[in-house]
């Protein structure tokens, strides 16, 4: 009782709100489908909900020392289940495993096991080392693992994802701004390159980038050896990127990066999706067409209405009052998460909390973003909203994890 009475009520009432709107839309995005299986999307989903709630309330009562203790245990479980995933997986991309009636998808939860294991890893260490390249090469390793099981999937979306808390948990331990800045800006030449691929265009942006990091680099530094090679490794990472994009990556793939350039380049087939999607936010207007009245999602014009492009359907029949207070809920659940962090006493929770809120953060971005067409289709779901019984576990464990954080903030 004395743990039941220290709950973050207005946590998890936030959540419970945001997965009883998930459902309510799913509902609706899978009423007029002519398939029974993705019609009962909704049922499946409240009965995940009731298991994924119970796991959650469970998390809090461990005792307090035990998740630290088995960190590394359970990012090993979480490797093991990806490798098993690409032996034993199932689906039309192997990302499922069979579970008797269960269908469970590895790499959703193998990013809370991730997160712990990087939280305990920087937790260990000591500022010094942790604004080293040693320590960020070996938190690097932690998320590189388990990443590049899942590109081979393939699934580049999720293996993304699993790179989102690691610069925010670096950050949040210790690291200094400008070492952050070091590290991140291979990343940033990277995507400052993707637009040479397919739009032919010159190469401005990439080079201003470069050419603007390496005279930064060396206005702080003054050491020309440190310039030189930031300056080669900026450039080699764009350029890569460009010769290793083209050749490597799979037609869909393409597709969608090309998509997200120009939606009107193939609006029947790649550019379908994203055209429909802007075409259903931007009809709901203030106050949307009413639940089961989307006709963007009725007429199944909206493909995957009910997972990827569930807030398409929010957007439609609530327009923007109800897409604005889907925005509130996830702007109030990741500031909770930001204040239990700062709020715990101990390195270990404080950066497990970080590593939560950034991965929360990542997904809501990116699916959002992709719905209106500011980035590129992932198909990452939208956390506690979109069908999907792994994607609902594995956020809801997440929420578990922050309520035992807060339960024992001045206790480890």
């Amino acid at each position: 009782m004395r743990l039941l009475r220290q709950l973050d009520f207005p946590l998890l009432s936030a959540t419970l709100a945001t997965v009883l709107i998930g459902i309510i839309a799913i509902y609706s995005a899978t009423y007029h489908n002519d398939s029974t299986a993705v019609q009962n999307s909704w049922i499946k989903q409240i009965q995940f909900a009731i298991l994924a709630f119970v796991v959650a309330l469970a998390v809090v009562y461990i005792p307090e020392k035990v998740i630290y203790s088995v960190a590394y245990l359970l990012y090993l479980l979480g490797v093991v289940s990806l490798v098993a995933v690409l032996a034993w997986g199932t689906g039309d991309a192997t990302r499922w495993l069979r579970l008797g009636p269960l269908m469970l998808q590895p790499s959703e939860l193998a990013k809370i096991a991730t997160i712990i294991a990087l939280a305990r890893y920087l937790s260990d260490r000591s500022v010094e080392r942790i604004n080293s390249f040693g320590g960020f090469f070996g938190a690097s390793f932690l998320i590189l693992v388990p990443a590049a099981l899942i590109v081979r999937q393939p699934d580049l979306g999720t293996a993304a994802s699993f790179a989102a808390p690691l610069f925010p948990m670096l950050y949040w331990a210790g690291m200094r701004k400008f070492f952050v800045f070091l590290v991140i800006s291979p990343l940033i030449s990277v995507i400052c390159s993707l637009d040479l691929l397919w739009q032919g265009s010159t190469p401005y942006v990439f080079a201003i980038f470069v050419v603007g990091s390496t005279f930064l680099i060396h206005h702080f530094l003054r050491r020309l050896w440190l310039t030189i090679s930031m300056a080669f490794i900026n450039t080699s990472a764009g350029l890569l990127t460009v010769y290793f994009l083209d050749h490597f990556l799979h037609s869909y793939q393409k597709a969608r990066i090309m998509t997200f350039f120009n939606p009107e380049s193939d609006p029947l087939e790649s550019g379908w999706n994203i055209i429909q999607s802007k075409i259903a936010i931007g009809s709901g207007g203030l106050t949307g067409k009413g639940l089961l009245e989307g006709t963007q999602t009725k007429h199944q014009f909206l493909p995957a209405a009910h997972t990827d492009f569930i807030f398409s359907v929010i957007g439609e029949e609530g327009g923007f009052v109800m897409a604005l207070i889907v925005l509130s809920l996830f702007f109030f659940l990741i500031y909770r998460a930001l204040h239990i962090a700062s709020a715990a006493n101990n390195a270990f929770y404080s950066l497990t909390a970080v590593g939560l809120a950034a991965m929360l953060t990542f997904h809501v971005f990116i699916n959002i973003g992709m719905t209106i067409g500011v980035m590129p289709i992932t198909g990452l779901p939208l956390p506690f909203l979109s069908s999907g019984g792994s994607s609902l576990l594995s956020n809801l464990l997440a929420i578990g994890l922050l309520l035992h954080i807060d339960t024992y903030r001045h206790e480890f």
